[in-house]
């Protein structure tokens, strides 16, 4: 393992927060916020020396080939350890209190999670609500980034891609050119169509700050807001569309947001048997809860199914109406998720895919023992490894569920509001549980519960697996 190439791209990603902090730093002194103004310049200089040195530091060992053992300890690191660095300036937020939320706000910004201490929204300042935006939707870039450099190669829990020029790398690249060519691919697609949605929020009657960091949240399935009572009292019907579709955009796989940005073979998009299920699910959940929740219009429950479905979170309801929903209702289409290798978390429709198959199989050996069946996926043969691994993903995705329940409700939190925010934090979709009549907010609760769910937001995100290999003897003897 060279420690060079993981601190030199570790650098790379410090660099790309540094430059972001410029947008609410710039809006922080031309609104006359001196303590944030401060605040932000100390982040942006702090981020940018220290991403500066590990560059130069780092730099020798940049053109190595790449080992996975690498790729395994780099995106642990950027979720776990650049959140530090992009938390000083949210310790200024008027209801961030102290370094363990200001580095829960992060984590949960960077993961897409959407968990957030700042109840209401509406009384911070304009800066912080952009920085918070803006890391959801960096995070969700980067979760795109990873997904197909180092998820996808290593078809961890069962999840790979195969004839994607998102996988085009030589033997012998580099960290940097593992993770630089799906981001280069990926990154201008993600940005117009984020400029996109700007402009049509705009167009919709959204004003200019408010339809950006609702853009960005809604591509990146962050479900970041910045009103406490949703979209329904900011936006008309035609701008809760828009976010809609920026939503899917976001639950889509890298792969169909590549076809889908450069408007080729998008035939092949309808054929993808993740999305038909993610379609029919969504269209599904819609239908019942419409029929079920009779107040409710076809349209807007159509919206919210999206919003769930995707794991972005946004209430589309007026007033309290979300919270009439049931919990368990609310929280079923977050296990699921989106496609995978997308922004959205949850368990993923293509594992959702694979499980069926793998048990109708095992029913149809015990009508016809001796029988042999070949089951595929998209024209993809499933062998045994895959489904293997995706059952090791669910027993561990239990594990780590009935693991979270047992630890909040040692912290004195009841089961009835425990599960939805373990399975919340495990699927990044905490934000869902902002539309949930807690008994308990995340800005209450002590501090190393607060960093407890940052480890679930992270685990959630890398796919447990990842995780897991942390405390695995191979692993270290990888290391040395």
């Amino acid at each position: 393992m060279r420690l060079g190439a993981i601190i030199y791209t570790l650098g790379y990603g410090g660099i790309i927060l540094a430059l972001l902090m410029v947008l609410p730093l710039v809006q922080s002194i031309w609104l006359g916020h001196d303590v944030l103004a401060r605040n932000f310049t100390i982040g942006l200089l702090l981020t940018a020396f220290v991403s500066g040195a590990m560059l130069l530091s780092g730099r020798s060992a940049r053109k190595a080939a790449a080992k996975e053992i690498e790729l395994v300890l780099i995106i642990i690191l950027f979720w776990s350890l650049l959140p530090w660095v992009a938390s000083l300036p949210m310790t200024a937020a008027s209801q961030v209190v102290g370094l363990s939320e200001a580095y829960f706000e992060t984590v949960s910004a960077l993961t897409t999670t959407g968990g957030t201490v700042m109840q209401y929204p509406e009384i911070e300042a304009a800066p912080i609500l952009l920085w918070r935006s803006l890391l959801g939707w960096i995070g969700g870039l980067w979760t795109l980034v990873f997904a197909v450099a180092v998820l996808a190669p290593m078809e961890v829990s069962g999840l790979s891609l195969t004839g994607s020029p998102l996988l085009q790398n030589g033997e012998q690249a580099s960290l940097s050119e593992r993770l630089g060519r799906p981001m280069r691919l990926i990154g201008p697609i993600y940005t117009g169509l984020t400029a996109l949605g700007v402009i049509g929020v705009m167009a919709a009657g959204g004003g200019l700050f408010e339809s950006f960091c609702i853009a960005l949240s809604a591509i990146s399935t962050t479900g970041f807001v910045t009103h406490s009572q949703g979209l329904a009292t900011q936006f008309t019907a035609f701008a809760h569309l828009i976010i809609s579709t920026l939503s899917l955009i976001g639950a889509l796989s890298a792969p169909a947001l590549v076809l889908l940005g450069v408007g080729k073979r998008m035939q092949s998009l309808g054929r993808d048997s993740e999305l038909r299920l993610l379609a029919g699910l969504i269209i599904g959940y819609a239908l019942l809860s419409y029929l079920i929740l009779d107040s409710l219009g076809f349209g807007a429950a159509l919206l919210q199914a999206i919003s769930l479905f995707t794991t972005a979170g946004f209430n589309y309801l007026p007033n309290t109406a979300l919270q009439a929903w049931p919990v368990f209702w609310l929280m079923l289409p977050a296990l699921f998720g989106g496609m995978a290798f997308s922004a959205a978390g949850g368990m993923k429709m293509m594992r959702a895919i694979i499980l069926a198959k793998g048990v109708g199989n095992e029913v149809s050996k015990l009508a016809y023992p001796s029988s042999v069946q070949s089951l595929t996926l998209d024209g993809r043969r499933l062998e045994d490894p895959s489904f293997s691994a995706i059952w090791a993903y669910t027993s561990l995705f239990l594990l780590f569920l009935a693991g979270g329940l047992i630890i909040v409700g040692l912290f004195g939190i009841g089961l009835e509001d425990g599960w939805p925010i373990v399975v919340g934090a495990l699927t990044n979709s905490l934000s869902i549980t902002t539309g949930l009549d807690l008994s308990v907010s995340f800005g209450q609760m002590r501090p190393y519960l607060q960093y407890f769910l940052t480890v679930l937001m992270i685990a959630g995100r890398i796919e447990i697996l990842i995780l897991m290999m942390l405390f695995t003897s191979s692993f270290w003897r990888f290391t040395r």
